[in-house]
């Protein structure tokens, strides 16, 4: 369906962690902490950073089978070269549940984590490396993740960057790797719903914060600057990478910013990320359009003018007739701005001055 339309469709198979239903239908033994309460409430007993939880157990030789046998067929769907094979948020103490894994720490002393997911990473590459052209893809957690890092991932694997913004995307240039940007403060679309895990007490608030005296003095000296939030006042709302990413938002982001030309060439392109947590068919043309478009503008043509301005203001009417236009085809893209906008171009501008968005 995607080749009929010049779309490349590259899938991925997140693995070893996030992984439990369907691998579970197949070989029980190969997933761990599955089980197991995802929070146990505590950071350091994490089993997962959300619900549900389960983990591919590494120590297990089955394993390597399974991810063997599900990537063989894969690969004969998806014709692309590009594939991508996960390694997003793994959790030490998932393998604390399994005995396979804690038999490995046993014959290995002194063994770290970062041992264990080399282990991972040194039987699972030979198996994705298939052909020649095939490139593979990556979180890049495999690399930069603060307990859970392989030691040694080949720098031909594209590095997928989602935290920290563009520190991250330089930490990765400076060791070599491609990168496709997909940074959660810009380009996560899911962000800024408030929270979906149920029975959340820091709901629970009636009334905004006490403000520590000066803290209050400055609030009251200029209100504009200053304002009380917890969760339910004005904060986060329990959505853990608010605000909501607007198309400005989206189209702001400088990739390459602080990167030096040759680090900036291993900038290949970039990705929204569509989470489904909050998202099903009833609402995810809503989420993903128009939205997406300011990114595509941005990847395809720069963000920038001829004389070196952001271009949002000359955006705004493009993306807004592109909202219209996709309604029209019956894709239910969120509207940006009221009707009175769309028919009267850019008297919704907060600034007269046309370039208030500077260089």
């Amino acid at each position: 369906y995607g080749r009929e339309r010049g779309v490349r469709v590259i899938p991925e198979i997140d693995m070893p962690g996030h992984s439990a239903s369907g691998w579970l239908q197949i070989d029980k033994k190969a997933v761990t902490c599955a089980d197991s309460w995802w929070d146990n409430d505590g950071w350091t007993h994490h089993s997962a950073v959300q619900p549900n939880p389960g983990q591919l157990d590494i120590a297990y030789e089955g394993t390597y089978k399974l991810i063997k046998d599900v990537y063989r067929e894969l690969a004969g769907v998806f014709k692309d070269n590009l594939f991508h094979v996960g390694f997003d948020e793994l959790h030490t103490y998932c393998y604390n549940y399994s005995s396979y894994s804690q038999d490995w720490f046993k014959k290995h002393p002194g063994a770290t984590y970062p041992d264990f997911a080399q282990y991972y990473i040194d039987k699972a590459l030979p198996i994705f490396q298939d052909k020649p052209s095939r490139r593979l893809v990556m979180w890049e957690d495999v690399v930069l993740s603060p307990d859970f890092p392989a030691k040694k991932v080949p720098k031909d694997v594209i590095m997928q960057s989602w935290n920290q913004g563009v520190d991250n995307i330089k930490k990765l240039a400076q060791q070599g790797y491609d990168i496709i940007v997909s940074s959660a403060d810009f380009l996560y679309l899911d962000c800024g719903h408030g929270g979906w895990v149920t029975n959340d007490p820091r709901y629970n608030v009636n009334s905004p914060p006490p403000l520590p005296k000066a803290i209050k003095d400055a609030f009251d000296a200029n209100p504009s600057s200053y304002y009380p939030a917890s969760n339910n006042y004005l904060g986060s709302g329990a959505s853990w990478c608010d605000p909501y990413k607007t198309w400005q938002r989206i189209y702001s982001f400088d990739f390459t910013e602080g990167l030096t030309a040759e680090e900036a060439k291993h900038v290949i392109g970039g990705e929204v990320a569509m989470w489904s947590e909050q998202a099903d068919h009833t609402n995810i043309d809503t989420k993903v359009w128009p939205r997406t478009a300011a990114l595509a503008e941005s990847l395809w043509s720069g963000n920038r003018n001829a004389q070196g301005f952001k271009r949002a203001t000359e955006l705004s009417a493009r993306i807004q007739d592109f909202r219209e236009r996709l309604v029209d085809r019956g894709i239910m893209a969120a509207p940006l701005v009221p009707k009175y906008c769309l028919n009267h171009p850019h008297h919704c501008d907060l600034f007269r001055n046309q370039t208030a968005w500077g260089k």
